[in-house]
């Protein structure tokens, strides 16, 4: 009689989980977050240091003055035919750094 072991070994299944590509969305979402705090709106400044978290975290060396926010604003160039408001709120916010990095960022 011939005895026969077979050897087995577990099979290991590693899932290797790749980080998700950083988008604008991605983080924009956590910098608005941060930006309004507990406040309905916020101002041309905060939008530009918003527009400027996004370039750093996304690698770009673009930065821009605040001051041109309030150029913006003063035009109606953040909310289309909103001038000199002052004050935007989340959703106007997430459009415009959205469309405006989106732009810049290639």
């Amino acid at each position: 009689m011939t005895m026969t072991t077979e050897t087995t070994t577990p099979e290991t299944t590693t899932e290797e989980t790749t980080p998700a590509p950083l988008t604008v969305e991605t983080v924009l979402g956590e910098l608005v977050q941060a930006a309004f705090g507990t406040d309905e709106t916020i101002t041309p400044y905060k939008i530009a240091t918003v527009i400027n978290g996004v370039f750093r975290i996304m690698g770009a060396e673009k930065r821009i003055p605040t001051q041109m926010m309030y150029n913006y604003d003063r035009n109606g160039l953040i909310v289309k035919g909103k001038k000199g408001a002052k004050a935007y709120t989340r959703d106007e916010v997430t459009a415009y750094v959205t469309k405006y990095t989106n732009k810049h960022l290639g």
